[in-house]
């Protein structure tokens, strides 16, 4: 059912425009993806003129840009939208609003207009995200210090839209968000081509370590929305979830949405993780072997490794000493043998040191239980890889066995 919304004062654009207009507020969900509710809503423009001047609201926003400065502008979009939030009973709620980065930085509006306004309709200063975008490098020093204004008034901050063009992270820096909003562009890729997948798992993980939440909006089917279950962002946003509304009320909390996204990503994780299985399973077990010939059979390592380094992925074996330096070259394997044969200084890796590799000190600290890492970057080859590797005494002296696996080839 329909809950109408009442509109009780004039239309601030009326007065901005100097003609009669229909202007209302549209409220978009945004979902917790853990929480799978709405955890807020972005309000958005609509415009609807008696005499079809724009095509578009954007190309109204555009033209009250022209006629009226920016800070004008976003302190109608305000009143308008806090005026109708609070009306529809959303103060429970965030209400995301959107800011040009010339409202951003006016001191007049956090100092003095957006309080009258949360007094007027009785919302609460915590309740708003305030969201910017298009921040220019000579505007984040002014930007920087309306952002301590605005969380001194008690305001949430965000950064939208980030990676539309080029992502600038000295924006996530000096602002410090508290949430940021990726755009539906880095999904759609994501969704198409597994590397972007990777690339955007790598940006939210990013800005966690910055200290944000990650939003990503424009979701427009379930592919989509399970890139987003991978990507392990926060919260998600777009029509896949639901469309903007006139009123917060009609906004269902879409739980069988949810029960499918679940449902399929526990299905996904399942399957993705029999499978990688499976296929690590040959070269886990010859590579399990390569200690004991060693030691109890006074075997090489190139004989005691010919087994894993014959398997079809098997890129590399090498030994480490307990501080993680490389003693002599690795033995290459047969997807080493069989690439490219230029030689190149990044495979030239006697002395190097792996002591900040995670499958060195994993074996350090389990001494004779065989470790598996995580895809990575391999500095020798630039290709995915995965390492196995195992700490044993050899020689009177602890040593860890190496071995690298083309990721790529592993699990294609």
């Amino acid at each position: 059912m329909t809950h109408p919304v009442e509109h009780t004062r004039p239309n601030p654009f009326a007065a901005l425009m100097g003609f009669p207009m229909v202007v209302e507020s549209h409220f978009q969900p945004i979902f917790g993806l853990a929480h799978r509710h709405t955890v807020g809503f972005e309000a958005l423009l609509r415009v609807e003129l008696q005499s079809a001047h724009w095509g578009s609201t954007r190309q109204f926003l555009e033209h009250a840009q022209l006629e009226n400065d920016s800070s004008a502008v976003d302190c109608a979009c305000l009143d308008l939208h806090l005026a109708h939030f609070g009306q529809c009973g959303g103060s429970g709620s965030w209400l995301f609003l959107n800011l040009l980065p010339e409202g951003f930085v006016d001191r007049e509006l956090v100092q003095y207009l957006l309080p009258e306004m949360l007094d007027r309709y009785g919302l609460a200063a915590d309740s708003l995200v305030l969201e910017v975008e298009r921040l220019e490098p000579d505007m984040l020093d002014a930007a920087h210090e309306a952002a301590l204004e605005w969380r001194n008034l008690g305001c949430l901050l965000a950064v939208s839209q980030f990676g539309r063009t080029n992502a600038n992270l000295d924006s996530i820096w000096r602002l410090r968000p508290d949430i940021v909003k990726l755009d539906q562009s880095l999904v759609a890729r994501a969704a198409q081509d597994g590397r972007a997948l990777n690339m955007l798992r790598g940006l939210v993980s990013l800005l966690h370590d910055a200290g944000s939440l990650v939003v990503i909006e424009g979701i427009e089917s379930h592919a989509q929305a399970m890139v987003a279950m991978q990507a392990d962002c926060d919260f998600v946003q777009g029509f896949y979830f639901g469309m903007p509304q006139a009123d917060i009320r009609v906004i269902g909390e879409r739980s069988e949405v949810f029960d499918r996204l679940w449902n399929d990503y526990r299905q996904l994780d399942h399957d993705t993780s029999v499978a990688q299985r499976e296929k690590l399973a040959p070269y886990i077990e010859a590579f399990r072997h390569i200690p004991t010939r060693m030691m109890m059979d006074g075997q090489t390592l190139a004989v005691a490794a010919g087994s894993f380094l014959d398997l079809p992925a098997a890129a590399l074996c090498f030994v480490l000493d307990s501080e993680g330096r490389q003693i002599g070259e690795g033995l290459p394997g047969h997807s080493r043998r069989v690439g490219t044969t230029r030689l190149h200084r990044l495979q030239e890796t006697a002395g190097a040191s792996w002591i900040r590799r995670p499958y060195f000190r994993d074996a350090m600290h389990a001494l004779g239980e065989l470790q598996v890492s995580r895809p990575y970057l391999s500095a020798s080859t630039g290709r995915a890889c995965v390492t196995l590797s195992i700490a044993f005494e050899s020689g009177g002296q602890c040593v860890v066995l190496c071995g690298d696996l083309d990721w790529e080839d592993a699990v294609g």
